[in-house]
This record gives structure tokens, sequence and C-alpha cells, in this order.
């Protein structure tokens, strides 16, 4: 029954090659969970067309790898047939006035180095935040070459700096802003890119940073969330009228959408285990699941997002924070760990076959909307997504249930400053008023 509905949208050739990956797959790949199932959400914006096979029935907490890519290649191909425009609009050439100073973290690979091509090409100075100042170099070479066929008209290109940033150190992210303050320079857009994602099918224990935190979360959220703050000052100094924080978030933050709703589910729980500080091995005090502690993070990143933002207005600060989800993106390095022959074969039909997967130029273009884009002048707290996969759409979207908790923000930015070893003085504390409402409501 499903593989006859399908067959109608798929010319002779792709669904002999979908039905040759399929086979491949059940023949040669090992059971294992991965955070796929579609690439349609439950939202109302994200609907599954009526003519598409509904799997949902089959989709069960733990599902194997390969029931998971039967599953999603047949879902994600019934969307073949829809028009695929791309996503309009040029880079923004930087103002003239005075230069605008742009940091990246995650800036020598995927989307965040084709965003650093793209802004530079339009003028904006661009500081790589990178693990290594190695990594950090070796990137700046290719942007540069990059910018000089991407930059249009008269105008200069903005200058593209090498800085090392290692997220999983906290004395690293210490270091960096003091050698940013040391450069006296107005911070405008503070981007916060970097991200990984360990193998689905890694064990217990899990890798951690220097400090002793489980290294997805550490990386992905802690450090992120202590740059944040340590740079804030430096935000609140630019004369823009709306500098920004920008965090790369994800979809699988939220549990009913395509890519949250399989396998392990984001969810913090009460934060036992980073209520410990170091030494633990998940947020909510459980053992250790590669899959779960990704969306974790991404359930982090907004939550401290939406957060931030409550924080900054609390202040006065005209700083605004917000966050987006770029798509499904397997070649911009994220999927790096997981299986290789696995990757492959997903790859291969969420781009040739189905073509729903976002690639890393529109990932990139998502990030630059994001960093300096008119959509998001003076708002704060929003989450943006493409929002109908392989359609190239991005707009504005609902985050999860649990992360509208503002209770939970609260708790998670506290516990966050706690386990980093921020001083009050180093961060938002709210005021009298703001903690009084809390206590009331």
């Amino acid at each position: 029954g499903p593989y006859k509905a399908m067959r109608g949208f798929l010319d002779a050739r792709s669904w002999a090659a979908l039905v040759l990956v399929f086979q491949f797959a059940d023949a040669f790949l090992a059971p294992s969970a991965f955070p796929f199932r579609s690439v349609v959400g439950s939202r109302p914006s994200m609907r599954r067309p009526h003519c598409l096979v509904t799997l949902r029935s089959q989709a069960q907490d733990g599902l194997t790898r390969r029931q998971v890519l039967a599953a999603t290649g047949l879902q994600v191909a019934g969307l073949a047939f829809y028009s695929k425009p791309a996503l309009a609009g040029d880079v923004p050439q930087a103002p003239t006035d005075r230069p605008r100073n742009i940091v990246i973290t995650g800036s020598n690979s995927g989307i965040g180095k084709d965003a650093a091509v793209k802004l530079a090409a339009g003028g904006y100075n661009i500081y790589l935040a990178c693990r290594t100042k190695a990594k950090g170099e070796a990137a700046r070479k290719e942007i540069l070459d990059q910018v000089e066929t991407m930059k249009k008209g008269g105008l200069p290109a903005g200058e593209v700096v090498a800085m090392e940033c290692d997220l999983a150190s906290l004395k690293s992210i210490r270091q960096f802003a003091a050698d940013w303050k040391a450069l006296g320079k107005s911070l405008d857009v503070l981007v916060c890119n970097a991200g990984l994602s360990l193998s689905t099918a890694a064990k217990p224990p899990p890798p951690t940073t220097a400090d002793g935190f489980e290294i997805t979360v550490g990386t992905n959220h802690l450090g992120h969330f202590l740059l944040c703050n340590l740079l804030l000052p430096e935000l609140e100094r630019s004369p823009d009228p709306h500098p920004r924080i920008v965090i790369t978030a994800s979809q699988v933050h939220d549990p009913e959408s395509a890519g949250g709703n399989v396998g392990s589910k984001a969810t913090l729980g009460n934060m036992d285990g980073l209520a410990k500080g170091s030494g633990w091995e998940m947020v909510d005090g459980g053992a250790f699941d590669g899959d779960k502690a990704y969306k974790d993070s991404k359930l982090c990143n907004v939550l401290f997002t939406r957060e931030m933002q409550r924080r900054l207005s609390d202040k006065g600060s005209k700083v605004t924070c917000n966050s987006f989800s770029p798509g499904l993106i397997t070649r911009s390095g994220l999927f790096r760990d997981q299986n290789p022959i696995f990757v492959g074969l997903f790859d291969f039909i969420v781009y040739n076959v189905a073509h729903v997967a976002e690639t890393v130029d529109f990932g990139g273009g998502c990030l630059v909307t994001m960093a300096v884009g008119p959509q998001l002048e003076g708002k704060g707290a929003e989450f943006w997504s493409n929002s109908k996969p392989g359609q190239h759409t991005f707009e504005k979207v609902e985050v999860s249930k649990e992360a509208q908790d503002a209770a939970k923000a609260r708790r998670l930015w506290e516990l966050s400053a706690r386990a980093v070893g921020l001083t009050p003085s180093e961060t938002i504390v709210l005021n009298a008023a703001a903690r009084a409402h809390e206590a009331f409501t």
C-alpha cells in the first residue's frame, strides 16, 4: 500500500534508486536509534498534505535506524512534487557610516562559514571565533577567496579576522572575551552558531568539556551562555539602536516537531543533573543518551534565548536576542560523528530523491537574516525556522510547550550561571519588581 502510493510521486529512476537504498539499509545497517522520523511537522503551518502516506502508527519509541530511514524516505518523497522557490533577497549591504563588527562562533565550516562569506562580501567585519587559531586562519583564507567572487559594486569588502574560542573550555571563553575587549572595537552582533552532536550510538560515559560538563550541552549551551554574558557589555556599547544576539538552535528542541518526535525526546525535567554543577551525564540527571543530549542542548538554547530577552527587557537594554533553526542540512558538518554509511544514504534520499533537505547556502542565508535582516530589527525572543521543509521558507514559528515555561527558563539561567562561575556583576540580575512579579505568579 505505502509503496504503491509513493510510486506515483517518483519517476522510474528515482523510484528504483529509492528502493535500492531501502534494500541496502535493511541489509547492512545495524539497529540503532536515529533522531529523524519525518521532515513534516504537526503544527498547523507544517501539516502533511493529504496525499502523504501516514506512517505514524509505526513511529513509536525505539525505532531502529533502518525503520526510520524507510519511514522518512517514504514520507519526504511525497513532497518532491512541490515547487522549491529560492530564498529571496540578497545580502544587505553594511551601513557605511561606520564599520559593523560581527562575531560568529562555529564559522570555520557549515552555515557559519557560509554566512561569514556573505556578510564580509556585504562590507561587514567578521570575526571568526573558532576552536583553534589554526582552524580559524585556514577558514579565513578560504572565506577571503570566496568574498572576492561574491562582492558586488564598488564598495569594499569587510575585514575577516580569525580568533580562538574553544567553547568546551571556560578558560578559553574568558580569554576570548578579554581579547575582544582589548581590541577596543564595538560589537554589533554576536552569533552563537557553533555546535556538536555525538553519535546516537555513543555509549556512556560521555566525553566531557575541560570543566567536566557533558560535552554536547557543555559546548552548545553552557559555552555560549558564558560567552553571551561576558560580551553583553560590549554589545550594549554598540552605537547601533538594537545590537543583536543570535542563537542557532533547532526544531528538534520540540518533541512534537518533525525531527524531535523520533527516538529520545527533549526534556530537561527538574534539571537535577545540572543542579550538581559538574559530573553529570544529562541535564535531567538521567543516564547518558547521545540523541537526547543534542535535543536537550537545543531546548536549552531556546529557553536561554527567551530568558535572556526577558532580562534584557527588564533592565531596559537595547540588545535583542533571538534564535532560529536552519532546517535539515546533512552537509554542514553537524553529522560528522554519525555513522558515515547511514549519513550517505540519508543524504542521498533527502537531497537527490525527495529534495526536502536544505542547503548550506540556505542555512547561511537564514543566519544572515537573523544577524542583519530588517525583519528582526528591534524584536526579541523570537524563534524562526524553515517552516515548510524543502520549500526554502523561513519565518517565525512557535516554540515547544516546555520552551515556553518561564520558570524553567529562569531556573536554567540560574543553574547555568552557577555552573560556569558567573559573578553577579557578570550577569543580568532581575530587578526587585520582576522578582516580586515572579513570586506572585
